[in-house]
């Protein structure tokens, strides 16, 4: 039986707006944190400056709708996966692109130029697949984070776009998890925006490379009080300690401390200024190391190293655990 023009566009319509599904995996607030965290270790090294992100937005919507949003000409990373036909798209905006390229070919990360639109040449195309992939492995590392178990899937940067009309990642009336990201980078703080947009399909697929297994101790999306509880897990305020320098001293000498004393310290300690989070009385950790500095008349320390895979996965595991 054959359906008429009419009817097609009615059908059309109705599926475009069905309500949105729901992440095959839980937690996707959870993803967006980890996400956030593994990225600014990435961009670091990669643009030699300081990197805050901030997840704007995670959330389950159409593609149609995202689609609808993006630019032309627009600067999109393609993102493969090597088992589905379906694909994951990231999306520079023009000012993160501008603060990237400008900050590679040498810019000053202490000033924030005013941006300026104009069209992606080879270079603008050249110096951002690095940030593709840094998206990416950020993305892979939260997956793998959130669900505990190695990911299985193999993910490439496939290639760029400029036209948002010439990239199909899936159906435009499928769901879609859109995360939108805000980067500061830099001593000045230069903004700019970036969206990952990964089809529901490939979310399930990403499910079952995991094996995951539906137990008690996985926690389904409607369990609200166990993620309240890890939401608030993560947002639990901890003593990060910045210790310049330790000294070993006997117990006489501490007896006959007074002021005006005088005890060494190496030259190079402002620059391996260690940051220890306070977890207890029992239990203490340095998280990484920075170097004294300033910043609009006030003193601060810059991280040198972001978290170790070590203590970022016992972060994560302490989170999880709620």
């Amino acid at each position: 039986m054959e359906m008429s023009d009419a009817s097609e566009s009615v059908l059309h319509r109705k599926l475009g707006l069905r309500r949105v599904g729901r992440s095959p995996i839980p937690d996707i607030d959870l993803i967006g944190e980890y996400f956030g965290l593994r990225l600014e270790d990435r961009l670091r090294p990669l643009l030699g400056t300081i990197v805050g992100s901030l997840i704007m937005d995670c959330t389950i919507t159409k593609l149609s709708t995202v689609v609808e949003e993006i630019p032309v000409p627009a600067m999109l990373g393609l993102i493969a996966v090597e088992s589905s036909d379906n694909s994951a798209l990231a999306n520079l905006s023009t000012e993160l692109v501008y603060h990237i390229v400008d900050i590679r070919m040498g810019g000053d990360p202490a000033t924030a130029p005013m941006t300026t639109t104009r069209s992606f040449t080879a270079i603008d195309v050249a110096l951002c697949m690095d940030v593709f992939e840094c998206i990416l492995t950020s993305f892979r590392l939260a997956i793998e984070e959130s669900t505990g178990v190695p990911l299985n899937e193999k993910l490439r940067v496939a290639g760029h776009k400029q036209d948002v009309n010439t990239v199909r990642i899936a159906p435009k009336t499928a769901d879609v998890l859109l995360l939108k990201v805000s980067l500061d980078i830099g001593e000045a703080a230069r903004s700019g925006d970036f969206d990952l947009i990964i089809p529901l399909s490939l979310l399930d697929q990403f499910r079952a490379s995991t094996q995951l297994v539906e137990t008690e101790e996985v926690v389904s999306p409607t369990d609200l009080w166990r993620r309240q509880m890890r939401l608030s897990v993560s947002e639990a305020s901890m003593p990060l300690h910045g210790i310049l320098h330790t000294h070993s001293m006997s117990l006489a000498e501490v007896k006959n401390l007074e002021p005006g004393l005088v005890i060494p310290v190496p030259a190079d300690a402002i620059n391996q200024i260690g940051l220890v989070l306070d977890l207890g009385t029992e239990y203490m950790t340095q998280v990484t190391t920075a170097r004294l500095g300033s910043h609009e008349n006030k003193k601060v320390v810059k991280l040198n190293d972001g978290l170790s895979e070590e203590v970022a996965h016992t972060l994560a595991k302490a989170i999880k655990s709620g």
